[in-house]
C-alpha cells in the first residue's frame, strides 16, 4: 500500500511539473500566433546541436535599424533552407521574444494535445491518491 502511494504522488508530481510547464510555453505561443506581429524573414544558415539535429537561423527586421535573428526548434532534418523566406511572429513591444511562425502554430496543437494527455494522467493520480488515503 506504502509503495502505491508512493508512486501516486510521483506522478501527481512529475505530471504537475511536465503540466505546467507545458501550460506556460502554449500561453506563449498562443500569445505569440494571436497577437503577435508577424513580418517576413530570411533563413541565413544553420545551427548544429548535438545528437545530430539541426535547426534554421533566420533574420528579420523589427523596425528600422533593428536587425534579429530567431532560431526554429532543433530537428532531424532542416525546416528551412538557406535563402528560403519565412515568416516570424514576434512580440509587440519585444521584437526579441520572437518565433517561426509555423512552428508557433504547430506548437499550439502540439502543447494542446500533451497537456490534455498530461491534464488527464494528473486528475488519474489525485483520484488515485485520494482513494488511496
Amino acid at each position: 500500500m506504502l509503495a502505491s502511494r508512493i508512486i501516486l504522488v510521483v506522478m501527481v508530481c512529475g505530471s504537475s511539473l511536465v503540466l505546467f510547464t507545458n501550460l506556460y510555453a502554449l500561453r506563449k505561443a498562443k500569445r505569440l500566433e494571436s497577437a503577435g506581429v508577424r513580418v517576413e524573414g530570411e533563413c541565413v544558415g544553420h545551427y548544429r546541436p548535438s545528437g545530430g539535429y539541426v535547426g534554421a537561423v533566420c533574420a528579420y527586421s523589427a523596425g528600422p535599424g533593428q536587425e534579429l535573428t530567431v532560431r526554429s526548434s532543433r530537428c532531424s532534418v532542416a525546416p528551412v533552407e538557406t535563402d528560403d523566406v519565412v515568416e516570424v511572429v514576434h512580440g509587440p513591444g519585444r521584437p526579441e521574444r520572437a518565433m517561426l511562425l509555423f512552428e508557433a502554430s504547430a506548437r499550439v496543437g502540439y502543447d494542446t494535445a500533451l497537456s490534455v494527455v498530461t491534464g488527464a494522467m494528473w486528475m488519474s493520480a489525485t483520484a488515485g491518491l485520494v482513494f488511496a488515503l
